[in-house]
């Protein structure tokens, strides 16, 4: 997809994503943000894995953010509730609220994740 194609800039096919290694937990992976201010300010979205075994520690951020689940299985914990997720799932993460997300499967956890307000290249809103 090139920059000048602006009818195939709304379309991004699994080949097209770039995922990014993060240190934020074991085997969590970022794509590129599919949906930020060039398209809206009213939120922003990107894809999020986990390899099998990995997850992220439980923390908190100032602004909402919801996961829909697209493949994979898997534990979300926010504050003391635990659910189990697999594709399908949708859930909301208020903003404060200590959540952490984990992978009990054996192949990738992969969900969207869309913030509300869109969030700054610091993770802020």
């Amino acid at each position: 997809m090139s920059d000048g194609d602006t009818e195939g800039a709304y379309v991004v096919a699994p080949e097209d994503i770039v995922w990014h290694k993060t240190d934020l937990g074991e085997e969590f992976w970022l794509s590129d943000r599919v949906v930020d201010a060039r398209y809206t300010s009213a939120y922003d979205a990107q894809l999020s894995k986990f390899g099998p075994g990995g997850g992220s520690p439980p923390h908190h951020h100032t602004y909402n953010h919801a996961f829909y689940f697209l493949s994979g299985t898997g534990g979300v914990r926010i504050g003391d509730q635990s659910r189990h997720v697999k594709a399908g799932t949708f859930v909301k993460v208020p903003a404060h609220s200590q959540h952490s997300v984990t992978n009990d499967g054996t192949e990738d956890l992969v969900f969207l994740v869309i913030y509300d307000p869109p969030i700054n290249d610091e993770g802020m809103p």
